[in-house]
């Protein structure tokens, strides 16, 4: 049974069409938190993570305002070679930056952001190991690589109770990704101890969304809709040692996401961010084995 924490900066911002809708440009809402804590539970088949973002790596909440975030992760193997993931993300608290430094933050205290999703991906030769890279449950011996298709979806919801003074003001987002990438990773066995992995991931995805904004004077909604193509790319790294129990490393991602359409609520978007991690290897329980293998019976 594995347990394992790490301190990662996968906090995202978002970009959404312009609350005023006689621009052209768009607005960048960023969380006051760029730091998260995340604690996971592998074993056998399963993978539990939950994080969430400490305030003492938040800025000046006076000024920047107060930012919470939640994330929850249910990660499996159907088999070898078959693995799911779904995901559960809000956050909750937000600020427009100012374009001038002489004028003030624009903050959102009570603008939500909801996303729910997974993503499924196979992996071809069964001789590389992606329990190796993300899990730590199994152990690369010999360098080997994969090709990995994968599809990913995620539904996203946007609700600010925020009355703003401005003419039109942004109430709500909903918006829909799909996306399918045809990656490719390797593990490489640098020593006993001691391992790296480098992966591509090319892509292009579908966004379906719809912005709707409130007319303050006369109290009327009106929404923009979206819908068209991105290009997608993920890119990813990590070193780490392993020991028999204890293990460490860190893991580097860097995500870009090219919508062809200004108007969309980009939700998912182009960031790099790294994971520093350190787990340790118990004994495993006779109680949670027993119930796992009668999982295992009924499932697989």
């Amino acid at each position: 049974m594995i347990f394992k924490i790490s301190v990662n900066s996968d906090v995202d911002s978002y970009t959404i069409p312009s609350l005023d809708r006689t621009l052209t440009n768009e607005d960048k809402f960023i969380p006051n938190q760029k730091t998260k804590l995340r604690f996971s539970f592998d074993y056998k088949f399963l993978g539990l993570f939950i994080s969430y973002s400490p305030n003492f790596y938040a800025k000046d909440e006076s000024t920047y305002g107060e930012t919470n975030t939640l994330d929850l992760s249910f990660k499996f193997f159907y088999n070898d070679r078959l693995r799911q993931e779904v995901d559960f993300k809000n956050t909750k608290g937000f600020y427009v930056e100012s374009p001038l430094e002489s004028l003030p933050l624009d903050v959102y205290p009570e603008l939500e952001i909801r996303t729910i999703g997974g993503k499924t991906f196979y992996i071809l030769n069964n001789n590389f190991s992606y329990r190796a890279f993300e899990n730590m449950t199994e152990r690369q011996i010999k360098n080997a690589g994969s090709f990995i298709p994968s599809v990913g979806y995620y539904f996203n919801t946007l609700k600010s109770k925020r009355v703003n003074e401005n003419e039109k003001f942004l109430t709500k987002v909903y918006s829909f990704d799909a996306l399918f990438q045809y990656g490719y990773m390797h593990n490489f066995v640098l020593s006993k101890k001691w391992f790296a992995t480098l992966g591509a991931h090319p892509g292009f995805g579908i966004n379906n969304s719809r912005s709707y904004f409130n007319k303050k004077d006369i109290n009327q909604e009106s929404n923009i809709k979206s819908f068209n193509m991105n290009f997608n790319l993920d890119l990813n790294f990590s070193l780490g040692y392993n020991n028999k129990n204890l293990f460490s490393g860190f893991k580097a991602n860097f995500r870009d996401y090219q919508y062809e359409s200004t108007k969309t609520a980009e939700l998912i978007n182009s960031k790099l961010y790294i994971d520093f991690f350190v787990g340790y290897r118990f004994k495993e329980n006779k109680k949670i084995k027993k119930v796992f293998e009668k999982l295992e019976k009924k499932i697989f």
